[in-house]
């Protein structure tokens, strides 16, 4: 993997890792009352803030799995990861 490639993996691992944070502690603001309930239901509030955080968890396995596992290597596997990578990179630039 050279450096730029390395750079993209970095950032945008960085991304999903920061938005697991964020949504685990919105999703712990919810549950403890620091943060009001949508329409008075912490309960339902607290589901769709849970949901938040698997999603943004999913988010970086399918990352992992699907093309930092890829980069690097040869064939249309290799040639495919890189090119979602820099697709996924490209709001950020």
């Amino acid at each position: 993997m050279n450096d730029s490639t390395r750079a993209a993996v970095d950032f945008l691992r960085n991304r999903y890792r920061d938005r697991i944070d964020t949504t685990e502690s919105i999703h712990d603001a919810v549950v403890t009352g620091r943060i009001p309930a949508i329409d008075g239901d912490r309960r339902k509030h607290a589901e769709l803030t849970l949901q938040s955080v698997h999603e943004a968890q999913s988010m970086l396995e399918l990352f992992e799995t699907t093309i930092v596992a890829h980069l690097g290597t040869a064939g249309p596997m290799g040639a495919i990861a890189e090119q979602q990578l820099r697709i996924l990179a490209r709001p950020f630039l």
